[in-house]
This record gives structure tokens, C-alpha cells and sequence, in this order.
């Protein structure tokens, strides 16, 4: 299985070495946060590739380690609307972990595919605003690749705001998530999920901005029964150069709450301790 893991890092770095070599000079939209997204879309005719390497460590007792990596392509159909499709792909690492089976193994995820419509734009209007809606399959579970049959829908209202002659943005993000066919991952079949965040950063100097994020996620099996709510926070790091951009991100559990909490003011069942995110974004 590692040999697995290890083909899949060697492509999608050949991949990526690849495209590097051939893309074009133009500029889209970069992601400056990791968990947080802004209101700006892709020029018309435009494409990204995004690489999304998480890395979730830390449960109550054991040792955990989930490996998410989601490749996504985007395109521009026009100046305000954009579509993309991600396959989503994982890997466990989990012994001693209460309520878990050890496993060292990968995991094919899924498939997801999304669009977003800019309404308003930071630079015309003085602000940005936009809704992306998404729609997934799951083949299996990111807690622990447990098999399921998940679809789900989850629209995201999104808004930003740039201060300072445009060094200073402000990201704020609001949606939710429907989900059916959560079995047997888990006991019940549907699943609420309500999620917002939001972001600052700053550029510091030419091309490198630096900020704080945060993000809040609540679920509600059965559409309403309460399972957990968790805030992340962190520290957000990210260089955009004239075809290519990278983000560096950690979100630390700060606060969580569940129905059966094994640490006081912490949530575990699900969510890890610490969340490592490195995005990589090429233009063309």
C-alpha cells in the first residue's frame, strides 16, 4: 500500500513538473487562505489546475494520520462563472485509535464537481460576492475509508474585502451541506452540515501575503440531531508568482463539542487535533 501511495505522489509531482513548463502568463484567481475562499472567478477561457494536499493528525488516544488529496480542474465559461470537477482521493494511517480499525491503506474518496457565480466583483464594486454550489459522490468515508454510498449537495455563499489598496483582504464564507446514503460509515443515513468561516491576510511584501483563518463546522444526523460542532483556527502563508501560487496553512482545533466527549471542550469522533494544508495552483 505505501508503494501505492508513493506512485500517486510521483505522478501527481510529474504532473505538475509537467505544467509548469507550458502554461501561459495569465493570472486567475488565487486561493489565499486554505480553508476560505474568495469571491473572485477565472477570466473567461482560462483554466487551473489545484492540488490539494491535507495532511489531519491527532485523535484522543492512538496515533492518526488521514491523508486527503484532491486534484481539481477549473475552467472560465465567462468573466463571472466558473466550473470545476475534483477527484478526491485519501489515505489512512491509524493504530490504537479508539473506535477505529488499524490501517495502513489507501483509499479512492470520490468524485465532486462544483461551479461559482460572481454577483459582485472586489475590484468594480468595491466588494465581492459569489455562490459556489457543489454536488459530490463518496465511494468511502474521510474519517477512515469506510465504505458508503454518499451524495450530497452544498451550496456556499461567499464575500470579500479589500482594505489598503487591495493588500489587505477579508474572506468570509457561509453554506451548508445535505448528505444521503451515509451508511455504513455511520448509523444513520442523512446528515446536516453547517459550515462558515473566515479569513485576513496580508501582504507583506511583493507576491507574499500572510494571515489568520478561521472555520466552524456543525452536523446534525438525520437532518436533526445534534452529532458535534468544531472551530479550527491557524495561521495561512501564501506566495503568488505570474503562473503558479501556493498556500501553506495549519487549523488547530481550538474548541469542539459532542455528544460523547472522551476530552472536555474538544471533538474527536470525527476530526483530528490538527489540520496541515498545502495547495498548489497553476494558470493557464
Amino acid at each position: 500500500m505505501f508503494a501505492r501511495l508513493h506512485f500517486l505522489a510521483a505522478s501527481i509531482a510529474s504532473i505538475f513538473a509537467l505544467l509548469l513548463t507550458v502554461v501561459s502568463s495569465a493570472r486567475a484567481d488565487e486561493n489565499l487562505f486554505g480553508y476560505v475562499s474568495g469571491a473572485e472567478t477565472l477570466p473567461k477561457g482560462h483554466y487551473d489546475l489545484y492540488q490539494t494536499t491535507t495532511a489531519r493528525a491527532g485523535k484522543d488516544a492512538g496515533y492518526y494520520r488521514g491523508w486527503d488529496f484532491e486534484t481539481e480542474v477549473e475552467y472560465g465559461f465567462t468573466d463571472k462563472f466558473q466550473g470545476s470537477a475534483t477527484l478526491l482521493q485519501h489515505y489512512f494511517d491509524v493504530k490504537n485509535v479508539p473506535g477505529l480499525d488499524d490501517q495502513n491503506q489507501y483509499q479512492f474518496g470520490g468524485v465532486e464537481f462544483s461551479a461559482k457565480y460572481r454577483f459582485k466583483s472586489v475590484f468594480k464594486d468595491g466588494y465581492g460576492l459569489a455562490l459556489r454550489p457543489e454536488v459530490g459522490f463518496m465511494r468511502y468515508d474521510d474519517v477512515a475509508g469506510i465504505m458508503q454510498r454518499m451524495l450530497y449537495v452544498a451550496p456556499t455563499l461567499i464575500y470579500q474585502k479589500n482594505f489598503l489598496d487591495d493588500t489587505l483582504i477579508f474572506a468570509a464564507n457561509g453554506g451548508f451541506q445535505l448528505a444521503w446514503g451515509k451508511k455504513p460509515a455511520e448509523e444513520y443515513e442523512h446528515e446536516l452540515s453547517l459550515k462558515a468561516g473566515t479569513g485576513l491576510s496580508y501582504r507583506f511584501a511583493p507576491n507574499w501575503f500572510a494571515g489568520v483563518e478561521t472555520h466552524i463546522v456543525s452536523e446534525y444526523p438525520m437532518f436533526n440531531q445534534f452529532e458535534h460542532t468544531v472551530l479550527f483556527a491557524g495561521p495561512s502563508l501564501h506566495y503568488g508568482a505570474q503562473r503558479w501560487w501556493a498556500t501553506l496553512s495549519w487549523a488547530w482545533q481550538a474548541w469542539g463539542r459532542e455528544v460523547d466527549p472522551t476530552v472536555p471542550r474538544m471533538a474527536f469522533a470525527e476530526e483530528a487535533r490538527n489540520e496541515f494544508r498545502l495547495k498548489i495552483g497553476l494558470n493557464f
